[in-house]
């Protein structure tokens, strides 16, 4: 009777050793792929709640290229991934294809073109996708129509029409693009002419201060000649007096 609960008590005490163990070795080999990726010039986050997952790679303008990517499908916690200004192509991305987990990827100003939203349509958690200053056109969208969890798109700076963004919403109707968005000019506009209007009073009171020293001097230089003047009439009305 007494032997087993000792028994289990020494299970439960392995599985906490070897719960601990794995932990253990889940931080190390996190620590390993972390220090890979700085190596290359990335930037890491890690969420701060639990063992504290890799959640976040910056790749951004490291100048990485297909080779960068090794080892990033060993990260099953990944959720966010920034590779602007990389020298990616189409066929690295395949490195990619396996992170579930993904929910953003950003891959402005990089050379990939359409063919490489074949390694992106299967990312099923994928939320924001940005292809700003990309080769894609409309053909690429038309890959992407099944991405039914595409939240975000950003097209600008490519080939891609209103058009082919029309066809794409068609078939993701609660998609946001950046087609979306009025142009600068017609954002700013009203709130411009909002600022002058409410600059107008200041313009006018600073005018007024200007003018005022203007008008003083004035009718400092205008006052000898008044006074003048005013003899003058009265010596004339003096005249007939004198004469009589």
């Amino acid at each position: 009777m007494i032997s087993r609960p000792r028994s289990l008590i020494a299970v439960f005490a392995a599985a906490l050793c070897g719960l601990s163990f794995a932990s253990s070795l889940a931080y190390a080999q996190a620590d390993k792929v972390i220090a890979e990726i700085q190596k290359r010039g990335g930037r890491v986050d890690r969420d701060e709640k639990g063992d504290k997952p890799i959640v976040t790679v910056n790749y951004g303008v490291s100048g990485i290229d297909d080779k960068g990517l090794d080892g990033l499908s060993e990260i099953k916690t990944l959720k966010k991934l920034t590779l602007n200004n990389t020298k990616i192509t189409d066929g690295g991305l395949a490195k990619i294809k396996p992170i579930a987990t993904l929910e953003r990827l950003y891959l402005v100003d990089t050379k990939i073109s359409d063919a490489a939203l074949d390694q992106l349509k299967d990312l099923k958690n994928l939320q924001i996708l940005s292809l700003a200053g990309t080769g894609v056109t409309d053909a690429g969208l038309d890959k992407i129509k099944g991405m039914s969890s595409l939240k975000e798109l950003f097209v600008y700076g490519t080939k891609v029409t209103d058009e082919g963004v029309k066809k794409l919403k068609a078939s993701l109707p609660k998609l946001k693009t950046d087609k979306d968005i009025p142009p600068v000019k017609a954002v700013t506009e009203p709130a411009k002419k909002e600022e002058m209007k409410k600059a107008e009073p200041a313009k006018k009171e600073e005018a007024k201060k200007k003018e005022e020293p203007k008008k003083k001097e004035e009718v400092k230089k205008e006052e000898p000649k008044k006074v003048e003047a005013k003899k003058k009439e009265e010596v004339k009305k003096e005249e007939p007096k004198k004469k009589a």
